[in-house]
């Protein structure tokens, strides 16, 4: 019996829950249903207005960050293109300053290869001197023009001197200074005879 009235004690609480759960629901449904009559309520096609408002406004702004992405993506193509058009720049000049150094050096040794042409060993060691300073000229990617027997062009040679000569008009027939460029940048146009 003890058992039955415990029962009905922990059931008395539960029910008084029940019933300010109950009351509490109630009171919020009539606090809200003056709010809900306040309000009106949207009809579909003023909600579907204002979605498509948001879509539009949306939309908008996503054009609008698109913009400035795509602007942003080529202003760094831009950069990334200056910064390589700098840095070959940049090795041009040092090429150029350097081997502007280095050219009267060659200039001597092809002097003393034109004196030394009785002397074969004298020669030969010139020569092999010459090869190794156009070897390494090679390896940085500095070539000789060529201009003995080509057509005379300004942009390569410096003409110091005319010949008359009808059957070679135009070309050139004497190298007095031989001529380097780096990729198509002339570092020293070649000084050259031409027949007129």
């Amino acid at each position: 019996m003890s058992d039955n009235k415990d029962k009905q004690t922990n059931q008395q609480p539960q029910g008084e829950d029940v019933a300010e759960t109950t009351a509490t629901a109630e009171a919020t449904e009539q606090t809200a249903e003056p709010k809900a009559k306040g309000k009106k309520k949207k009809s579909e096609s003023e909600i579907k207005a204002e979605l498509e408002q948001k879509i539009q406004t949306l939309e908008s702004k996503l054009l609008t960050q698109n913009d400035v992405y795509l602007r942003m993506l080529a202003e760094y193509d831009n950069y990334r293109k200056r910064s390589a058009a700098d840095s070959e720049r940049q090795k041009v000049v040092g090429i150029t300053q350097t081997l502007t150094a280095v050219f009267p050096v060659i200039d001597s040794v092809n002097r003393a290869l034109e004196v030394l042409k009785e002397d074969d060993k004298a020669q030969a060691g010139i020569l092999q001197i010459k090869k190794q300073f156009e070897q390494a000229m090679q390896k940085i990617g500095v070539e000789q023009i060529p201009a003995l027997g080509e057509e005379f062009n300004p942009e390569v040679h410096n003409a110091v001197m005319q010949e008359e000569n009808a059957e070679q008009a135009g070309k050139v027939v004497q190298v007095f200074q031989e001529g380097y460029r780096y990729k198509e940048y002339v570092i020293r146009p070649s000084m050259v005879k031409v027949a007129v």
